[in-house]
């Protein structure tokens, strides 16, 4: 995500003003409206931070507390241990919580999460690949090869993951996230593999793949901000990268480029943890947030994520979509990250993986 503890993919991004970690942010209280049910409640959600973070509170968030008259009080940080931790004491801290797709499968299997009430939250538009028994895809979202343009100088720029690695006919200062997932798929990339072959990973061929690049790394980021400014400030020519925060980048001028080629989709999901008293009132959450004008305004007006449900299109622009990872013409070249293989093996590969970059 090995990620370092409590570092996750949208961790927050000073830039933006989110909520910090640990900060709480409470939105404020809206009109009442068709419900004396929900008025008056508190909602804790807890998601990534920085960019993508505010987008949720303009599409989601402040919408719902003012539509509902309940109160939002955000969190950031996301991460499956932690809820593990709330269930486990039964002390919640978070009644929804956006979670990436392998610690989804790793709550499924521990039995951490709470089943998705159909009779509460319509799933008749929603992406089947987004749809598992206890979350909801609320964005398709892609790591892939990204660059910048302008310290390459005029250079041919590496159009894959076998570029990336031919460090001597696109040579320039790399950078890769600080964790097994994604990068095993990149090497076995690297090395051949065909995407629709990836699973289950070879994972000795993509560790030895992964030791001839190993040299090259200047540094190997930990969070959403970190491998923006890397890219911005020149002191990584080229890096795995979030297709939103590099969209970002790209609308405040920064000459990046994200190339789609053997990009690694993946989801964001809503998720209730196991038992929460509040239950009631996040199902309804996760119901508003899925609604194709919500998600549509989302992509459209504040991050370059996917949405999942399909009928969203209609309220984002032709220019915008060719933008998204789910667009069809990028979505054709990239893979899936394969949820339920990661579930299991997320924890021995972590360790494999810290092990590795300690030798």
């Amino acid at each position: 995500m090995g990620k370092k503890k409590g570092m996750t993919r949208r961790e927050f991004l000073v830039s933006t003003g989110a909520a910090t970690g640990g900060a709480l942010v409470a939105a404020s209280i809206g009109p009442f409206v068709h419900t004396t049910m929900a008025k008056g409640k508190t909602l804790r959600v807890c998601s990534y931070g920085g960019s993508y973070q505010e987008s949720q509170r303009k599409a989601f968030f402040q919408p719902f507390a003012d539509k509902f008259g309940v109160k939002i009080v955000e969190a950031s940080g996301a991460d499956i241990a932690k809820i593990k931790a709330q269930v486990d004491n039964k002390q919640y801290e978070w009644d929804v919580v956006d979670l990436e797709t392998r610690h989804v499968a790793r709550g499924e299997l521990e039995n951490l999460l709470e089943p998705i009430d159909t009779s509460v939250v319509n799933l008749s538009r929603i992406d089947k690949k987004a749809i598992r028994k206890c979350a909801v895809g609320n964005i398709f979202w892609t790591t892939s090869l990204a660059y910048n343009k302008k310290a390459l100088a005029g250079k041919k720029a590496a159009a894959s993951w076998a570029d990336f690695w031919n460090v001597k006919e696109f040579p320039g200062p790399r950078a890769l996230q600080d964790q097994a997932p994604f990068n095993l798929e990149f090497a076995l990339i690297a090395d051949g593999v065909p995407m629709d072959k990836l699973y289950p990973l070879d994972v000795d061929r993509a560790f030895k793949k992964l030791d001839k690049i190993r040299d090259s790394i200047t540094v190997w980021w930990k969070n959403g901000a970190q491998q923006i400014q890397l890219l911005t400030s020149g002191e990584a020519v080229y890096s795995s990268a979030w297709n939103g925060r590099v969209n970002v980048a790209q609308k405040k001028g920064v000459p990046l480029e994200i190339v789609w080629e053997g990009g690694c989709l993946d989801l964001d999901w809503w998720c209730i943890p196991k038992g929460d008293p509040n239950k009631d009132l996040a199902m309804k959450f996760i119901e508003f947030a899925l609604s194709a004008k919500r998600q549509g305004e989302q992509m459209e007006k504040w991050i370059a994520y996917g949405p999942t449900n399909k009928d969203a299109f209609k309220y984002i622009t032709p220019e915008r979509a060719k933008e998204l990872p789910s667009y069809p013409e990028n979505l054709k070249k990239q893979f899936q990250m394969d949820a339920d293989y990661w579930g299991p093996k997320l924890a021995p590969l972590t360790e494999r993986w810290k092990t590795w970059m300690i030798s």
